[in-house]
């Protein structure tokens, strides 16, 4: 046991100092990877990137910290012929200088993100920056990979039914929310959509080939 919570003390402190880790299944054949500081996953990242016959992968660049080594870190893409697919995704936030070595890369790789995104995206997705930032924001902040690329719409009624509960416990008043003709509110889920467009790129090629 004492093992076992050495074990997921060391993950746990892996994953905090932004080093990267395992890569996790975004679909079949298809992992998604983020970094917080190419600097710290140097090592771990060209080890990676120079293993080929693997899953495709999703390396998210979009905010990695800007450090003096980042450069010298994303150099991996370059470092060896064999590479699995690549999409990479970018954001105005990720660091000039490797903007810079993604744009002169030799390697085969899609780029995408969000309007003046660096260095410019193969795929431009249509998402603000502050939503941008917000979905990214919120894998750390405990959201799941699956809701943030699902796009499911939440819709919250205020129907006969629920006028009728409130009649009967004492609000008299009750209406449906103001501002909506149709007595219905609809709030839509915070959306990676980015990362979605990767997904659903990925999937797309696949289905062509098969």
């Amino acid at each position: 046991m004492k093992r076992l919570l050495l074990l997921l003390f060391s993950v746990t402190c892996l994953l905090s100092s932004g080093r990267a880790g395992t890569p996790v299944e975004l679909a079949p054949g298809l992992r998604y990877l983020r970094v917080h500081s190419l600097e710290q996953s140097a090592i771990e990242l060209a080890d990676l990137l120079n293993i080929s016959r693997t899953p495709a992968l999703v390396l998210d660049l979009r905010y990695v910290a800007d450090e003096k080594g980042a450069a010298g870190a994303i150099n991996a893409l370059n470092s060896h012929p064999a590479k699995p697919t690549l999409y990479i995704l970018v954001s105005p936030g990720t660091p000039k200088d490797v903007a810079a070595v993604i744009q002169k890369t030799s390697t085969p790789l899609v780029t995408l993100g969000i309007r003046d995104s660096q260095p410019q995206p193969s795929v431009v997705v249509d998402q603000s920056p502050a939503d941008d930032r917000a979905a990214y924001a919120a894998l750390d902040n405990g959201t799941s990979l699956a809701a943030l690329i699902s796009g499911k719409i939440d819709k919250e009624h205020f129907d006969e039914a629920e006028l009728v509960k409130e009649f009967k416990n004492g609000n008299h008043d009750a209406r449906p929310p103001e501002g909506d003709a149709n007595a219905n509110t609809t709030s839509v889920a915070l959306t990676d959509r980015v990362l979605q467009r990767a997904l659903h790129l990925h999937q797309a090629l696949q289905a062509l080939k098969r």
